[in-house]
């Protein structure tokens, strides 16, 4: 099963023009999922983004940069986070299924 699994990441590298292209689109996929929970998130409490865009001190566009995932920087998604009054946490996963709170 190993084996197979390796295969297929060799192919999708290679599919994607290379490990460091493969690892940019993985990187750009994570970002956009990112993306989209934050603004799940904004919608269930009821906030638009012109809102989110004030009580950050930014633009609506910026709002909306963050939201699509062109604007990801850790402290960006934080101060987002707050504004919807929550606080951002980071978690280490571990192969073994353990979860420890990182901070």
């Amino acid at each position: 099963m190993g084996a197979s699994h390796g295969g297929h990441r060799e192919r999708a590298e290679e599919l994607a023009g290379g490990r460091e292209a493969f690892l940019e689109g993985a990187q750009r996929l994570l970002a956009a999922t990112r993306a989209w929970r934050l603004v799940e998130m904004r919608q269930e409490r009821g906030y638009t983004q012109a809102e989110v865009a004030e009580r950050m001190g930014v633009s609506k566009g910026r709002v909306s940069q963050i939201e699509s995932g062109q604007v990801s920087g850790t402290d960006v998604v934080a101060r987002y986070v707050e504004v919807l009054g929550g606080n951002l946490m980071s978690v280490a996963v571990f192969a073994d299924g353990e979860l420890r709170k990182v901070g």
